[in-house]
């Protein structure tokens, strides 16, 4: 598979930019003032979601409504894409301040997770990552751009301390489709090494799946708020359980593929948000997941995290990183 290649299938999805848009896919909604709306895209009242006004950045949707998918939804739903580059990550500390974390988590403990990495456009935050080798990240292929800032080393965007490294290539598996987001995984090649320390790490890989009721962090920058958006200064840890494919079906029905993987808390807020997709997942100090998707607004009980099931993917990413090293 070459770099940049995409090879899902369907509708294509807005992701990062507006530039990628193709209707009658997903709807854009772009949240900054009025006057920088593009033509033709549909303002921040939407489907009579009182969404508010920040300064920066599209947020996109993708709006599933009954019958418009395969098989039958059982209700309407807002899947939200957690890939948003809605403006600088640490531009607000209100999300400390008044309690609200990742959705309802907890300050990660600082050093906690060097394997952590963040994937920036220009300097604004757009996804999460995670470390596999001085080379290689690991992310979700709906986060893909043609350039990558990748930050690392520090549980704080902006920390002039962290490495920052550029990355040209991406490789999305190739069985990743923009329509129901199945194998929602790519790799990102750094251009030059990272340099490993106390700071940073790689997370091991599994050796096989964990079990359903098995507890696992997730980790992010994304927004500790929704529908409004507040991002925080630090990374934002949440503790949560996994959820069998049974059980998560009876809330998604078909939108969860065979390799998507859910994680939440029973009759809790918490959970991942914008700007948390391709974060990592973590169940005993192997990586279990990579934050995909998840309802909107986030943080609505009983709805859990969607993540992509790292453990049925170790194969290609091995062969992956080995290929293009």
């Amino acid at each position: 598979m070459t770099p940049e290649e995409d090879p899902g299938q369907g509708q294509r999805l807005c992701l990062a930019s507006l530039e990628s848009c193709s209707s009658p896919a997903p709807q854009a909604l772009h949240l900054g003032p009025p006057s920088e709306q593009p033509a033709g895209v549909v303002g921040p009242e939407y489907v009579g979601i009182n969404l508010p006004k920040i300064q920066q950045g599209p947020v996109l949707i993708w709006q599933s409504l009954r019958g418009t998918m395969e098989g039958s939804l059982f209700r309407s739903l807002l899947i939200l894409l957690l890939s948003l580059a809605l403006g600088t990550a640490g531009q607000d500390d209100q999300g400390d301040k008044s309690g609200d974390k990742i959705i309802d988590g907890f300050p990660c403990e600082r050093g906690s997770h060097p394997w952590q990495v963040a994937l920036l456009k220009n300097s604004q935050l757009h996804c999460g990552g995670v470390l596999l080798d001085e080379r290689w990240v690991l992310t979700a292929a709906h986060c893909r751009m043609s350039e990558y800032n990748v930050h690392l080393g520090s549980d704080r965007l902006g920390d002039k301390s962290a490495q920052k490294i550029r990355a040209s290539k991406s490789f999305r598996h190739p069985g990743y489709s923009t329509k129901t987001h199945a194998n929602d995984l790519m790799l990102v090649r750094l251009n030059s090494r990272a340099r490993l320390s106390s700071k940073v790490k790689k997370v091991d890989l599994p050796s096989s799946c964990e079990p359903p009721g098995t507890t696992c962090t997730v980790s992010g920058w994304g927004t500790t708020t929704s529908p409004d958006v507040t991002f925080p200064a630090a990374l934002m840890c949440s503790d949560v359980q996994l959820i069998s494919s049974k059980d998560c079906k009876k809330v998604y029905k078909d939108l969860l593929g065979k390799t998507m993987l859910c994680a939440g808390v029973p009759d809790s807020k918490t959970n991942t948000c914008n700007g948390d997709s391709g974060g990592p997942l973590v169940c005993k100090g192997t990586l279990q997941g990579i934050v995909s998707w998840g309802t909107f607004p986030c943080g609505q009980p009983n709805d859990p995290g969607v993540y992509t099931q790292v453990c049925k993917f170790t194969s290609w990413i091995k062969e992956t990183m080995k290929r293009y090293r």
